[in-house]
């Protein structure tokens, strides 16, 4: 029997791999809840996001140590294996991800650490939504 390895499912909702936006706005979006995870990415790609996502923490680490940087990372804390404080603490060590905005959507705000934009499950999409686009123009003057 084999057990299955972490997951990384790069472009999900976006097609065009081709096409590189004079803006991107990418996302990671990192949530072991499959129906969490479709949904937002639906809900963002609507929006104009280019949105990749990781199925849990070692899978997010692993896109991160792989790829440019995204525009913002929207995060879950409670997954199996590497937990999503584990995920802060792998980007808060990188110099190359620390400009990185970072969304923390949990059932279980009382484990959220300070400093980060907490949004709790169920989600209300409108302010995670505008907490992303500012973030987004906010990182897009940093080169």
């Amino acid at each position: 029997m084999t057990v299955p390895g972490p997951g990384i499912a790069l472009n999900l909702c976006v097609t065009n791999d081709h096409a590189q936006p004079v803006n991107p706005r990418t996302l990671l979006v990192v949530d072991d809840d499959p129906d969490v995870r479709m949904l937002l990415c639906e809900l963002f790609s609507k929006e104009g996001f280019h949105v990749d996502v990781a199925t849990d923490g070692a899978s997010a680490i692993l896109f991160l140590e792989h790829h440019a940087p995204p525009s913002v990372i929207v995060l879950d804390l409670l997954m199996p294996g590497i937990l999503g404080t584990s995920v802060l603490q792998y980007v808060e060590s990188r110099p190359s991800l620390g400009h990185v905005p970072v969304a923390i959507v949990s059932s279980s705000p009382h484990l959220a650490p300070t400093g980060y934009q907490l949004f709790q499950k169920p989600l209300s999409f409108k302010p995670l939504l505008e907490f992303v686009r500012e973030a987004c123009d906010a990182t897009s003057h940093i080169v």
